[in-house]
């Protein structure tokens, strides 16, 4: 499970680093997305461990629901991370800008530990 999750967690960094330049900057560079995983690496070790209590306590197992809760809990780290780092004037944008990258980082963990997860059971079950 830790290594389905920290798979994912790579992967979910590795494409962030595209879509970080997306939202920072008026042309688009590569180098914004660099930097801005530096920032987000971290947050995504939060996620992974948040995910793993999540699945381990949750007792409804229904995809929706987990990615509810992951979002929520995305969220909820968002806001906090924002209400820490920011001041009066930049509030603003430092919440548009981690909702965003939460909303859109947690979604792809998720996609991805959820096939990480087919696909790692799928194969256990075809080498027996």
């Amino acid at each position: 499970m830790l290594r389905n999750k920290m798979i994912a967690a790579v992967i979910t960094l590795i494409i962030g680093i595209f879509i970080i330049p997306l939202f920072v900057g008026s042309s688009y560079s590569i180098s914004y997305g660099i930097y801005g995983t530096a920032f987000t690496g971290p947050a995504m070790l939060v996620a992974v461990l948040v995910s793993i209590l999540i699945e381990h306590y949750s007792k409804i197992k229904n995809i929706i629901v987990m990615y509810l809760k992951h979002l929520l809990c995305a969220l909820a780290y968002s806001l906090l991370f924002s209400l820490f780092t920011s001041n009066k004037y930049t509030f603003n944008d430092s919440i548009y800008l981690t909702v965003s990258f939460s909303s859109i980082y947690i979604t792809i963990f998720v996609i991805f530990d959820y096939l990480l997860k087919f696909l790692y059971k799928g194969r256990i079950k075809n080498s027996h």
